[in-house]
């Protein structure tokens, strides 16, 4: 599918002069975009902070080209505010709550994730009904009334309307690198959708209300740890950890996330269903409240100071195959992931894809590998899952479908090159992540190459690679120069 090149319709260029920029359309019409926007505008006027530059789309691929050649390797620092793992154990500042249906179980649950001790790492607990789901409320952005905005309605109206005119300039360069959506929706996904993320840490209300307390696990509480040693089943279509009432499945989006992010510990309490909501298909809603809600160091009484974190350094190559699936790691000076997947026979718009990525060498997981949904390559695919008794749940746009030579829904593509190949790389994440014990890291520092394989290779994989390791190989993470 030709992406390059497009043009917004409208938009005219000419020799030398380059674009000529039409005016935006309005988004008045667009009640809950627009409301967003205008809340963003607020908070950037009474606060009188500039808004940050912020990469301009999540979806636009990266193509190298003669003007814009391959980017070079080397140290990226993530973008201010993006928590990352660190050489010392981390949780987070406060709780938060999402609720949601489970994709396979098509039960409602809703997750409370928590900050927990230095030490305990990552585990799930399941709670009586009416304990978090008052937690949980679906904001409904509420209409700008002007009388409140203090007479600075004047100034918001020309601040809104530059701020529009940018955006609609970013739209457009979206455009030439593939953005398949409307302007609206470009605003939808890159602005409004964003608007707490980007001004929601700047109040005065929420730098007073510090952290939260730690709950203490009790200990006669069942619990569940996120360990490979929990893997409860075989099953290729998603990671189940634990037993019986128990049982806690659909754990790899999440897992993802925190690992990405550096929450090395949290207590994830679960009511309601056993399963993870799928959210949209992809780890960006995880993404959006971790980076929110905030990290901070991670301590235990039993530890007067700060914990520091460790992380496997294995020292030979290990390889799991079946078929002409495999998962193989290699020993390498950084943590490094690349996956390849292969549907040139069943859908022709995925083909063939490889997706290479490096936590201190590319760019956060929030940009690269959070936000890729859930795919499947046909419709087929999907009617023979149900009947299989898998996918009783989830929200419209929660999966992209492959469809011949299209997408079955273009619109739902975030990354029109290679979406599919980062939402396996996001799931293998997933599920290396259960190789943290106490609060240490779960990526393996060394180059984890995985090929067509599925959950279950991936945890048979990470198995074989927990078993050729001894203590002796792990090593506290090096402290960050100054």
């Amino acid at each position: 599918m030709a992406t390059a090149g497009m043009r917004c319709p409208g938009v005219a260029s000419s020799s030398g002069r380059g674009l000529q920029w039409p005016a935006p359309p309005s988004l008045a019409a667009h009640h809950c975009v627009h409301a967003k926007c205008k809340r963003a505008l607020q908070l950037r006027t009474a606060y009188k902070r500039p808004v940050k530059y912020r990469r301009p789309s999540l979806i636009v691929s990266r193509q190298a080209t003669a003007d814009a050649p391959a980017k070079k390797r080397g140290r990226k620092p993530a973008p201010a505010g993006l928590p990352t793992p660190g050489a010392y154990q981390q949780t987070l500042k406060k709780s938060f709550t999402v609720g949601g249906l489970g994709l396979h179980t098509g039960e409602y649950a809703y997750v409370r994730v928590r900050p927990a001790r230095a030490g305990e790492g990552r585990y799930f607990v399941r709670v009586p009904e009416g304990t978090n789901c008052h937690l949980f409320e679906i904001d409904e952005p509420a209409p700008v009334d002007a009388e409140n905005l203090e007479g600075d309605e004047d100034v918001l109206d020309q601040d809104e309307e530059d701020m529009q005119l940018e955006v609609f300039r970013q739209f457009l360069s979206a455009q030439e690198g593939g953005y398949m959506g409307t302007f609206v929706e470009y605003v939808e996904e890159e602005v409004a959708d964003k608007a707490l993320a980007l001004f929601g840490d700047i109040t005065e209300e929420e730098e007073e209300e510090g952290v939260e307390e730690v709950v203490p696990r009790a200990e006669d509480e069942v619990y569940v740890q996120a360990s490979v040693d929990n893997v409860s089943q075989e099953q290729y279509i998603c990671t189940v950890l634990g037993q019986g009432d128990h049982r806690v499945e659909n754990v790899q989006p999440l897992l993802s996330a925190l690992e990405a992010f550096g929450v090395d510990n949290a207590r994830i309490e679960i009511e309601g269903g056993p399963e993870i909501p799928i959210i949209d298909g992809s780890a960006m809603g995880w993404c959006v409240e971790i980076h929110r809600v905030g990290l901070r160091l991670a301590t235990n009484p039993q530890h007067k100071e700060k914990m520091r974190r460790l992380q496997l350094v294995p020292k030979q190559p290990v390889t799991v195959r079946e078929g002409d699936a495999f998962v193989s790691f290699f020993p390498e000076d950084t943590v490094r992931l690349t996956y390849g997947i292969d549907h040139k026979n069943e859908a022709p718009i995925i083909g063939k894809q490889w997706f290479s990525w490096a936590p201190d060498e590319d760019e956060h997981y929030r940009w690269e590998i959070g936000p890729a949904r859930m795919y499947a390559a046909s419709l087929e695919y999907l009617y023979g899952m149900r009947d299989a008794g898998f996918v009783k749940g989830g929200a419209v746009g929660c999966a992209i479908i492959g469809f011949g030579d299209r997408w079955y829904e273009p619109d739902q593509v975030r990354y029109p090159d290679d979406e599919p190949v980062r939402h396996e790389m996001l799931g293998l994440m997933g599920d290396l992540s259960l190789l943290a014990e106490n609060g240490n890291a779960g990526l393996p520092v060394g180059h984890v190459v995985a090929y067509k394989a599925d959950h279950d290779l991936h945890i048979k994989f990470a198995q074989a690679l927990q078993d050729s390791c001894t203590r002796a190989d792990l090593t506290a993470v090096k402290l960050a120069a100054h």
